[in-house]
């Protein structure tokens, strides 16, 4: 995207047992941030199933099977009007099974809410759980997604007498 600020590359992406959603009215209204460019919210992924309560995420597919740690952010953003009024999407967002959201994660319209590491790094088994509350209505969403790994013994960029 030519408007991040970061000169990241997003693209939608599937995982099994999902299907796209995208906003389907005026996408140019999510306003860029300086985190991530508006246009990358307007893509998401919900389970394929209306019943369904849970969304996992595994990113070993993405990622080498190495010892490495990454460094994670979610995105989250409701891409239904109707679903944001009435507040019928909340979910929690689990690491291996540890719960780590002190509130439910309920998507904005518009705009965005995160979760990342929180101190706890992913590895290529690792797995990501997205659950309805108990009042939801309508099953998890992820808008965006990025994974960092974590490098160790770089060595100094510049002299030490610069």
């Amino acid at each position: 995207y030519p408007d991040d600020p970061y000169d990241r590359y997003w693209h939608p992406g599937a995982i099994d047992g999902t299907i796209s959603v995208t906003i389907g009215d005026n996408t140019s209204s999510i306003q860029n941030s300086r985190d991530i460019p508006g246009k990358a919210l307007v893509h998401a992924i919900t389970p394929a199933s209306s019943n369904a309560t849970t969304l996992i995420v595994t990113p070993s597919s993405d990622i080498s099977l190495d010892n490495a740690a990454y460094y994670y952010i979610f995105y989250f953003s409701e891409v239904s009007q109707a679903a944001s009024q009435k507040k019928s999407r909340s979910f929690d967002f689990l690491v291996d099974g540890i719960k780590r959201n002190n509130d439910p994660i309920i998507p904005p319209y518009w705009s965005y809410v995160t979760d990342y590491n929180h101190g706890r790094n992913l590895t290529a088994g690792s797995v990501i759980s997205l659950v309805n509350t108990l009042d939801a209505s309508l099953p998890p969403i992820l808008n965006a997604m990025e994974l960092f790994k974590l490098k160790t013994g770089l060595a100094d960029g510049t002299s030490r007498s610069d």
